[in-house]
């Protein structure tokens, strides 16, 4: 017990022992005033017993107040809910007053009921939705069903469909919702007692949310739970742990229906997360040359070359994604689409090791991938994810300098590898793109640099870049200018 509470419930004991003292004297303190000549304050025995009464009630709320709550809190792992504390503290405040009436002041409380059955009637009748509504609300707080703070979908037998939103007040009558679209829903404690609902924040605050995708039946499974897996660890406000999940619902006229199942730290965080899965998807499909299934029948005659060109060209789009490549031709960019090798990575599998000698770059098509930096210790370091259709190695692509960065599969990945005796016989044939992509590079260095120089003004610095990346690239690729 606390030392206030201690001292208060010493102080009630007092005043109750108190009160005994002064029934016990009560005729001779009645004789005492009369002696004075005091005749109305010789008629003390209405203050006593007021008096009496309401240090006894005082009493029973400071026991239960010392006693009865903390062993319930104890008992139930929680604090008792404020509700049934302050209907407990009415009921002894009534309880004092009509003594007092009934005992002390000899007023006919059962007479007065009982003479007026017909009023008692009507306003029990009037009273009863709102009295089903505090006991509801009662059983709803010691159930700990929610608290201040969650998030709730409920069914609402008003209207079709459910409501969701989150609980901000818990009183006598009602709880209160605030959804997402900021409309206050006020639903008695009675119906939320009878109604089905959802709560989200409970046991735990994370949750787990889904969505539905619809792929083709040509879609092997483990593509598809590659790219889905990929796209939604790379999603922020997806929870790594637990780890999300991706399930064959069923089949479908529209093709295969894929659910993906991930974890949400907070509902209030639902809609940013649900929109960023959604585009992350679409974001991941798109560069692997998928689109979402729906119902419809193609019939068309294709020509082999022509299939053929209509295969290479989410290869070429995926090449034009990277800058190197951007200012390259439609004929280039098909021939690297065309001889480029595609390999398969295991999850965790390293695709490049930092330090080592290579002369290929790689472009993501399907999964992702995490770079990693080795620190002061030795020790990789996570320093960023690559997603479908980034990529890494450039640097020993175009100048065969070791590997800056380790690369590592974070999923199960696909790449398309492109290296030296790829590019060249291109630049042997157009070595002035030797030039251009020097330039290109050299931007990008100096972007990573950040340094900042006028639109259309090229840094002396950026400058000696381009001319340094240009003759380490011509002396890599054997071109010789005459």
């Amino acid at each position: 017990m606390e030392g206030n509470s201690f001292k208060k419930l010493a102080i009630q004991i007092l005043l109750v022992l108190l009160a005994v003292v002064l029934i016990h004297f009560e005729t001779g303190i009645r004789g005492f005033f009369a002696s004075l000549g005091w005749e109305k304050l010789s008629r003390v025995n209405t203050t006593i017993g007021i008096f009496t009464w309401i240090a006894c009630g005082w009493l029973a709320s400071g026991l239960i107040q010392a006693f009865v709550w903390p062993n319930m809190e104890k008992r139930l792992g929680y604090p008792p809910p404020k509700l049934l504390k302050s209907i407990v503290t009415t009921a002894i405040v009534l309880t004092i007053a009509l003594s007092i009436f009934g005992f002390v002041l000899n007023a006919p409380i059962s007479g007065l009921i009982a003479g007026s059955s017909v009023l008692a009637a009507v306003i029990g009748l009037a009273i009863t939705r709102m009295i089903s509504d505090v006991f509801s609300g009662v059983a709803l707080s010691v159930e700990r069903a929610y608290n201040l703070g969650d998030w709730l979908e409920i069914e609402m037998r008003s209207r079709p469909g459910s409501t969701v939103g989150k609980v901000v007040e818990i009183n006598w009558r009602a709880t209160r919702l605030l959804t997402n679209a900021y409309e206050t829903v006020v639903i008695p404690n009675s119906d939320l007692a009878r109604a089905k609902f959802i709560n989200f924040s409970a046991p735990e605050k994370h949750y787990r949310a889904e969505i539905q995708v619809p792929l083709s039946h040509t879609v092997s499974p483990d593509r598809a739970k590659r790219i889905l897996m990929a796209a939604m660890l790379n999603t922020p406000g997806v929870m790594k742990e637990p780890k999300p999940e991706i399930t064959l619902k069923k089949f479908d006229p529209r093709g295969v229906i894929w659910c993906l199942w991930y974890w949400v730290a907070d509902y209030s965080q639902h809609n940013k997360v649900l929109r960023a899965v959604h585009e992350n998807v679409l974001n991941h499909l798109q560069v692997a040359g998928i689109d979402l299934s729906y119902n419809r029948v193609d019939q068309c005659l294709v020509p082999a070359e022509a299939l053929e060109q209509t295969r290479e060209l989410p290869r070429i789009e995926l090449l034009k994604r990277i800058e190197i490549f951007e200012v390259m031709g439609e004929q280039p960019l098909a021939r690297i689409a065309r001889t480029m090798r595609k390999k398969e990575f295991e999850a965790k599998e390293f695709i490049v090791t930092q330090g080592d000698a290579g002369s290929s770059l790689f472009v993501v098509e399907e999964g992702l991938v995490n770079v990693l930096v080795k620190d002061a210790k030795g020790k990789n370091k996570w320093v960023a994810h690559i997603q479908p259709g980034g990529f890494f190695g450039e640097m020993a692509l175009l100048t065969g300098e070791p590997r800056t960065a380790s690369v590592q599969a974070e999923t199960e990945t696909i790449c398309y590898e492109i290296d030296k005796e790829i590019l060249l016989p291109i630049f042997q044939e157009t070595p002035e793109l030797l030039e251009n992509i020097s330039e290109v590079m050299a931007a990008r260095k100096a972007q990573l640099r950040k340094i900042k120089k006028a639109a259309g003004e090229k840094s002396q610095e950026e400058q000696k870049e381009k001319t340094s990346l240009l003759q380490k690239m011509r002396n890599f690729f054997g071109i010789k200018l005459w």
